[in-house]
């Protein structure tokens, strides 16, 4: 297993040419008032089946100046290897461990080195103890943005020490069910602006009166991919005081709605909300089209939320409204005219004039090729008498025609 600067020189070359720095992080370049190797102040070493530091003075000439460093999916299994690395970083503000499988937890608090510039720290998928997260946030002082996600906590395992600069917590696919763990991390992280709790089993808000004490700057959540099954936890989340921004997709709840009506109806619970699962932020006159629209679903339902009293309070009560189909008919009932023989038929709109043809025919006795069919829009709608019209090409459709219950056929035989 190669150490890191074995993997250093795997991926950006023993000898690396002169080269412009620019915005790209991933162009190595040499320093020619010191002789020496510099990588990219981004380096990237995922994958590499790194498992240790490797020589501590190789890790300081090739990592001089490393300010986000990526280790995600190696083979590092010691803390201590981990260390020998961080304390040749100084500068290091950003730190992705991911998919390690560290063997043996953080051996002493002293032990930690290299995090106090940390602002942002990734442990995804290293199913560490909550001691050992614990220990590195006591050790990175500066730290905004955590990722914790897939670890496998079902619980959450708070201290009495808080972590005021973890503004933003990504705690996703985690089997955490029950909203009290949630609330653990609210006193951990007593500024928390943005919760990310994607693909958590929760299926429930509770305890509203604790939303203000727990999230009192909560401005982002998400909760995709849950297993949120009813409306009284959606009407839980105006209890955060500081909530603009909320992602609910993919849960049971709106399984029986369309997209329309699912957006529509959590709209006019949450007042709150500025911007539902991204794009734009909600106008006033969306939020006015929803709340109409949440108090017509409900307004024949016998029991109704809370919320209905509210906004008839608002908008006072509302007529139903008329449904108009703007879809065209596929089935349509009309009248058949041949000399004094009248026939109602129901006829396919997308029958042929020659299909019309060969129907009639054992009826009326006159073979399809005789017969001359005038078409009579009786302007059933609009009460406009309009004059037959014969209909020559017999494979036209009799949607074409914009044919409607009411109107009539006219059969005359050729000469």
């Amino acid at each position: 297993m190669p150490s890191l600067p074995e993997a250093v020189d795997l991926k950006y070359g023993d000898e690396c040419p002169d080269a412009q720095v620019t915005e790209v992080a991933c162009v190595a370049l040499t320093l020619k008032r010191s002789g020496r190797q510099r990588l990219p102040s981004v380096l990237i070493l995922s994958e590499c089946d790194i498992e240790e530091a490797g020589d501590e003075e190789e890790v300081e000439k090739k990592c001089e100046g490393v300010r986000e460093l990526d280790l995600s999916r190696n083979k590092l299994k010691e803390w201590d290897e981990v260390f020998k690395i961080l304390r040749h970083l100084p500068c290091l503000g950003f730190l992705n461990l991911s998919f390690n499988s560290f063997e043996t937890p953080i051996p002493e608090p002293s032990a930690v080195v290299g995090l106090s510039n940390l602002t942002r720290l990734v442990l995804n998928g290293t199913e560490l103890p909550w001691r050992d997260i614990h220990i590195l946030l006591e050790n990175a002082p500066k730290v905004e943005e955590l990722h914790i996600c897939k670890n496998g906590y079902k619980k959450v395992e708070a201290t009495k020490k808080q972590y005021p600069t973890v503004s933003r917590v990504h705690f996703n696919n985690n089997p955490s069910s029950n909203w009290t763990e949630i609330e653990a991390l609210g006193e951990m992280f007593p500024c928390l602006e943005v919760l990310i709790l994607a693909e958590c089993p929760l299926s429930a808000l509770c305890r509203e009166e604790l939303y203000c004490e727990k999230f009192p700057n909560l401005k982002y959540l998400s909760l995709n991919c849950t297993k949120i099954s009813d409306w009284d936890s959606v009407d839980l989340v105006n209890w955060f005081p500081k909530l603009s921004e909320l992602r609910l997709q993919q849960c049971p709840l709106y399984e029986s709605y369309k997209d329309e009506e699912r957006r529509q109806l959590t709209i006019a619970r949450l007042w709150r909300i500025q911007r539902l699962n991204g794009g734009a932020l909600i106008t006033p006159e969306e939020r006015e089209n929803a709340e109409r629209a949440f108090i017509r679903h409900y307004m024949n339902e016998e029991v109704r939320p809370r919320r209905y009293d509210e906004l008839i309070h608002q908008h006072g009560e509302l007529d139903p409204l008329v449904e108009v189909s703007l879809q065209p008919e596929k089935e349509v009932d009309v009248t058949v005219r041949y000399n004094d023989t009248v026939l109602h038929k129901k006829l396919s709109v997308y029958s042929r004039v020659l299909d019309l043809k060969k129907e009639l025919e054992p009826e009326i006795g006159l073979p399809a090729n005789k017969m001359r069919v005038f078409y009579h829009d009786k302007g059933v709608e609009f009460g406009v008498a309009y004059t037959p019209e014969e209909l020559k090409i017999n494979s036209k459709q009799l949607y074409t025609k914009n044919v409607r219950s009411g109107d009539e056929f006219i059969i005359y035989s050729k000469v």
